[in-house]
């Protein structure tokens, strides 16, 4: 079983500026087949998502219901984090 931190910005600034970043810069699975996927995946908690479509377009290519329940907790305005369980078969990317 795999676990995958999430954090969608929806505020209007970037919280990893404050140290020079442009976003969280260590993948979080530590399998080198899956750190662009996590680095994409974490650009999302880095620069503002100005919509749901963005989030769709960062995410081309994973599965579809993650891509889904990404849009479905995203909130303009804050920042929400959530984790999401897998094997590692259903990554999807």
């Amino acid at each position: 079983m795999m676990q995958l931190r999430v954090t969608l910005n929806g505020t209007d600034r970037n919280p990893w500026h404050r140290w020079g970043l442009t976003q969280n810069p260590f993948p979080q699975l530590g399998k080198a087949e899956y750190d662009a996927h996590c680095l994409r995946l974490q650009s999302l908690g880095g620069d503002p998502i100005p919509d749901t479509d963005y989030i769709r377009k960062v995410l081309e290519g994973w599965s579809p219901e993650f891509v889904e329940l990404c849009c479905q907790r995203f909130k303009k305005g804050a920042i929400v984090q959530f984790h999401v369980a897998f094997n590692e078969s259903k990554l999807g990317v």
